[in-house]
């Protein structure tokens, strides 16, 4: 077998570059299970065009040449250029291959793709609408969303170099389950070197915690060493691979040198390890991509259809489930970001602002927080799953008045308890399938892998505002505890963990259902349904059978099912937030678990499925495009990025643009670069979430007298950079009321833990320390 990756460099003024990298397979031997018929593209019969430039027609953009003297050029005086292809008959269609520019500069930048139906009228292809574009070669597979079945298509070109559209080849595929590969001439300007064959985190790991990697071609009993990444380094940690794992977890160096892993002539990629690595190199970008993708106000302003807060987002995007747990789980991390997000006027009466405006000294993530609930109110949006977001807000108000005005309590105050029990929806929401919109009725529907509906979704909310109502002292909370109580219980009788739909089935969703009983047991353990605890443990059990592979990875049935597929549909299914989101729920049943073997293994799986997002899986690869320009210590990162789609994530930071499929694994590398991509903020949500788990699984506060001093210290992650003593706040509280700030200081460059020391004259015993709020928060009582 021959592989090679290749690149096309994108030249751009002074906006994000982006590579176009995708890889080529000769000489591949196809197990005859994946055999499949050489897919050939449709035939283009005429093309015609708003205008041409001289000899520059629109026939030359469908005559099979990829070349400058043979391409269409729109006259400069055409302000709405068009080019329109007629195929030999009406066929369902997959994607094009589009070929623009001058080179490998100047292609067309922003785009947008029609169809003609059966009754003539021209529809929008929302997975083909392209802007930002800087690469003069594009593979647009369209997706679901439209069944595009025609004989007539038109590219608009919405905005391109000195306003002229030059496009030299149009490629047109009909519907299969993969759109081809972009031809390797039109990728001929680079190599990437290959992953090598030893798959871990490529970024790096905690110091303290699991640090394991896959090598699928070793075999039981092969030597590996871990050695500084420089030539010649002696070995710094030995062990022996077993199930083609390797575990270094004990390995915790005192440096911050770059390590590799060594085993059968195989060199990984280097990695640092140190504490808190995970949340230096990601806590930034998770930011980065909710302010980018925000809709209206983010970093692509288009009207975006079935789009509220967040572009493409529906009704279950999860934000502020997702956001609020970030802050509470460790607020001193994002009180220190810098600040990106300023606050605009709304565009149009009702899209937003019904909240006043926040203090601009605010945090982004209380920004997002705040955006995500005037969206909400301002649009008077009441799908369930809309106003179950604003319970978090409400729940999370003590951690966020000091930077958003009063009146944005009460105002969403006043929206739930208007619209928590009314069970018609607004508008119709793309996907909804949810029976009945009332938060207190009890939930008998299961939703479809699309992620639209799982399982338990209303428990964490009404335990939720549960909280709120006995804090506020509103009438009948028990309402909602109830309600949580009641939909908890038929969970516990009706719902076998075992069939997969219930669980990885629920694809990008699935972290709703855990962390939301989870909850529950931990709040209130004594009113939660006397079968709860042994549900969760039921739940824990199938996760730990599924994950006993060589990727430690969560599999979707006992049998020979990996991921979701339904083919011969190419989008189903793409689910790198399944993956990035199971460690929230692995981590929420850790904190309701006693047996330290399984806690253990919870922790393990974990971690693998992060690891796995940033390369310890079948491909070698980030799930993000962008990875390694974006995030520190990665080398590879994910074979290519939907340049369209109804988000319009193409120029985001940080997106999860996909992950292997069940043809990858256990380990199948002639199938590299097979599958459906496009990034989706439901997809970073959950990764959200899991890093949120993983600040509160980590943390811990101690309060100790020691002689004249009461001696505070916080395990947190803060401590990200070796070059500066960072801090954190923690609130004190003594019995007599008062609350004070306290900051703690990390003890030395690469400590894990933060301390300060207070006049125990001061502190009288029974004093209360907090760090984080709420049930993602940490507190100790001074003896």
């Amino acid at each position: 077998m021959h592989r090679f990756s290749v690149t096309i460099p994108c030249l751009a003024n002074g906006s994000k570059l982006r590579l176009l990298t995708a890889f080529c397979m000769l000489g591949l031997l196809v197990p005859t299970a994946t055999v499949r018929a050489e897919l050939k593209p449709l035939a283009i019969i005429t093309a015609q065009a708003s205008s041409k430039t001289d000899v520059n027609v629109a026939a030359k953009a469908i005559d099979g040449i990829i070349a400058e003297n043979s391409r269409w050029l729109s006259a400069k005086s055409d302000t709405a250029p068009w080019l329109e292809l007629q195929l030999a008959a009406a066929t369902r269609l997959g994607g094009v291959h589009l070929f623009t520019g001058t080179l490998d500069k100047n292609p067309v930048e922003d785009l947008a793709i029609d169809f003609r139906d059966a009754s003539g009228r021209w529809i929008e292809i929302p997975s083909a609408s392209v802007s930002g574009n800087q690469s003069p070669a594009l593979r647009i597979q369209f997706d679901q969303t439209v069944d595009v079945h025609t004989d007539r298509l038109r590219i608009r070109v919405l905005k391109t170099h000195q306003g002229i559209a030059r496009i030299k080849e149009v490629v047109v595929w009909p519907y299969a389950a993969d759109l081809p590969a972009l031809p390797k001439e039109a990728r001929s300007f680079g190599d990437e070197p290959p992953v090598p064959e030893i798959y871990l985190n490529q970024s790096g790991f905690d110091s303290r915690y699991s640090k394991r990697f896959t090598a699928p071609t070793l075999p039981d009993g092969t030597a590996f060493i871990v050695r500084a990444a420089a030539p010649r380094s002696e070995p710094a940690f030995t062990g022996v691979i077993k199930g083609h794992i390797g575990d270094f977890t004990a390995f915790a160096p005192s440096d911050s040198r770059d390590y590799v892993v060594e085993a059968g002539g195989i060199v990984s990629v280097p990695f640092r390890i140190r504490p808190w690595w995970l949340e230096r190199v990601s806590y930034q970008r998770m930011i980065d991509f909710m302010v980018d993708s925000r809709h209206y106000v983010g970093n692509d302003r288009a009207v975006c259809s079935g789009s509220f807060g967040w572009r493409d987002d529906h009704h279950f995007g999860w934000e502020l489930h997702t956001l609020v747990p970030q802050y509470l789980s460790n607020p001193s991390a994002y009180d220190r970001m810098p600040r990106q997000i300023r606050y605009e006027p709304p565009t149009k009466p009702g899209l937003w602002g019904a909240l006043q405006p926040y203090d601009e000294s605010a945090p982004d993530v209380v920004k997002l927080i705040h955006w995500g609930a005037d969206v909400i109110v301002s649009q008077k949006l009441t799908h369930e799953f809309l106003k179950s977001q604003l319970a978090y807000f409400l729940y999370a108000w003590p951690a966020l008045k000091s930077h958003l005005p009063e009146q944005n309590y009460r105002v969403v105050r006043d929206y739930v308890l208007a619209t928590w029990t009314q069970s018609a929806a607004d508008r119709k929401y793309p996907y909804d399938a949810s029976a009945d919109h009332n938060l207190l009725a009890l939930k008998t529907k299961i939703g479809s892998t699309k992620g639209e509906l799982p399982p338990g979704y209303s428990v964490e909310p009404n335990v939720l505002l549960y909280s709120v109502a006995l804090r506020d002292k509103l009438p009948n909370p028990a309402q909602y505890l109830d309600a949580a109580r009641a939909q908890a219980a038929w969970m516990t009788e009706n719902l076998d963990w075992s069939v997969p739909l219930l669980t990885k089935g629920q694809r990008m969703s699935e972290f709703i259902t855990l962390t939301g009983l989870a909850t529950f047991l931990r709040l209130y353990p004594d009113e939660a349904p006397p079968k709860l605890r042994a549900s969760i443990a039921s739940w824990t059990e199938v996760m730990l059978r599924r994950s006993a592979n060589l990727w430690d990875f969560r599999k979707l049935d006992d049998a020979d099912g990996w991921t979701p597929m339904e083919p011969p549909h190419p989008q189903k299914w793409n689910e790198p937030g399944n993956v990035a989101g199971l460690p929230a729920a692995l981590l929420a049943v850790k904190a309701v678990t006693d047996d330290p073997a399984t806690r253990l293994r919870l922790d393990q799986i974990a971690l693998a499925h992060l690891d796995n997002v940033f390369g310890r899986n079948p491909v070698g690869r980030h799930f993000s495009y962008d990875a390694p320009r974006e995030v520190e210590g990665v080398e590879h990162g994910w074979f290519t990025f939907c340049p369209g789609g109804i988000g319009r994530l193409a120029q985001a930071r940080f997106v999860l643009d996909a992950s292997p499929k069940d043809f990858h694994y256990p380990y199948h590398p002639e199938m590299l670069g097979r599958g459906y991509t496009e990034g989706w903020v439901q997809f970073n949500t959950p990764f959200n979430a899991s890093m949120a788990y993983l600040a509160f699984d980590r943390a811990f506060l101690q309060a100790a007298r020691e002689g004249d001093s009461v001696v505070i210290r916080l395990c947190a992650p803060i401590n990200f950079d070796d070059a500066v003593a960072e801090t954190a706040t923690v609130q004190l509280t003594t019995p007599a009321g008062p609350t004070i700030e306290v900051t703690v200081t990390e003890e030395s460059p690469a400590s894990p833990l933060l301390t300060a020391r207070i006049p125990a004259a001061t502190v009288p015993p029974g004093s209360v320390v907090r760090y984080g709020f709420g049930y993602l928060g940490h507190s100790v009582t001074v003896p």
